[in-house]
């Protein structure tokens, strides 16, 4: 999906229609108003997917000449000429020496007569393209392109399988059986219907497999839906340190499943995704906070920031609409910043340093971070 975000007056946007229903339009909530006066000053930001591991470089180069053509057909009215070739000329060199040896998803470019900025993002984006007056690191988080991925835990009493989950299928990561398990302590296989002398057993298998999703959560910390007969979700509730990573417990009457009939089956439980996303955050939330790794303060944010030790921002909407709810809020943190920059508040130059230090960003419900405008979840490599 493309979005094209435009500025200026209505009937501009009427006499460019033809141009735009090449493509699905939308206007950014944070673009600001137009006064009759001439527009002379051009902000170009562009947002967009960026995988060169993946994508050959000349598909890359076509996106991006495509998109510089979007930026200067843009400026061809309402901006000053000498600007706005100064702007495309530093736009040409900007996208000449981008690192097409990067490992990231994503590149945002920021460019007026006066600044430049690039960042390689680890966030997948849709298209954006903004020409205006001015502009804003916070439009990234509009752009971030939501995408499902979780989890998905088979289990019974001496098998389990574990499935990486998107919005489409499931693909199988690994299964583990009771014969597998190490040091066991038995010599004859368990059958299914495991009665209540084998009790230990099944409890170290299930601990065996929770040891399993640790490891695999420590590298993908995705929520997770657990599927078994209701006795073995009992158990396994019981034994599992991953307790805040469970989002649904779906009981099911075991039988062999095609990884088809298996997404089939929780697939009305992933419906909701932003519900799911939610819960799974707040858990997260809840047990960063226990472990004593989430800040709040804008001045502790900022210098935990500076330490290179954000992972996760999370933030309320109304502080996107705005922004100078953190000056005012925390008047020790009020920074003067470059007017022609696209760090104009507070928030942007956090977002800003959140993403170049590879961390995430999330927009949730004001009500889901219990009064607070914003929080930070330290140690990189804990949470998403």
């Amino acid at each position: 999906m493309t979005i094209i975000i435009v500025s200026g007056k209505k009937k501009k946007y009427f006499k460019r229609k033809a141009f735009f229903m090449q493509t699905q339009t939308h206007i950014s909530p944070s673009e600001p108003s137009v006064d009759d006066k001439r527009r002379h000053w051009p902000a170009v930001s562009i947002i967009m997917p960026f995988e060169p591991v993946i994508q050959r470089k000349d598909e890359l180069m076509q996106k991006l000449n495509k998109a510089m053509k979007r930026v200067e057909w843009e400026m061809g009215t309402g901006y000053d000429e000498d600007l706005a070739d100064l702007v495309m000329m530093k736009l040409r060199m900007i996208i000449q020496s981008l690192n097409f040896s990067t490992f990231k998803k994503s590149i945002a470019i920021y460019v007026s007569p006066v600044f430049e900025k690039v960042m390689y993002l680890n966030m997948p984006v849709n298209e954006t393209i903004t020409v205006n007056e001015s502009f804003f690191v916070r439009d990234i988080v509009y752009a971030k392109k939501e995408i499902p991925a979780f989890m998905v835990l088979v289990l019974s009493e001496k098998r389990s399988t574990l499935y990486e989950g998107d919005e489409v299928s499931l693909t199988k990561i690994k299964s583990n059986g009771i014969g597998n398990m190490p040091d066991r302590g038995y010599e004859f296989p368990i059958e299914e219907n495991t009665g209540d002398n084998d009790a230990l057993v099944v409890q170290q298998f299930l601990r065996h497999t929770d040891d399993g999703l640790s490891i695999v959560l420590a590298a993908m910390p995705l929520p997770v839906l657990v599927l078994g007969r209701k006795q073995v979700l009992d158990r396994f509730k019981q034994v599992t340190t991953n307790g805040k990573d469970l989002v649904e417990c779906i009981e099911y009457k075991q039988g062999k499943l095609t990884e088809g009939q298996l997404f089939d089956l929780i697939q009305p439980h992933i419906a909701d995704w932003e519900k799911i996303k939610v819960k799974h955050l707040y858990r997260q939330l809840e047990k960063a906070a226990t472990e004593g790794k989430v800040v709040n303060g804008i001045t502790a944010i900022q210098k935990s920031i500076s330490h290179h030790r954000g992972r996760l921002l999370v933030f309320g909407r109304s502080l996107l609409r705005n922004p100078e709810i953190l000056e005012k809020k925390d008047s020790e943190s009020l920074n003067v910043f470059n007017k022609f920059s696209c760090v104009r508040h507070t928030i942007d130059e956090i977002i800003g340093n959140v993403l170049e230090n590879g961390g995430n960003i999330e927009m949730v419900d004001d009500d889901v971070l219990g009064g607070q405008h914003i929080v930070l979840v330290k140690d990189k490599h804990d949470y998403l």
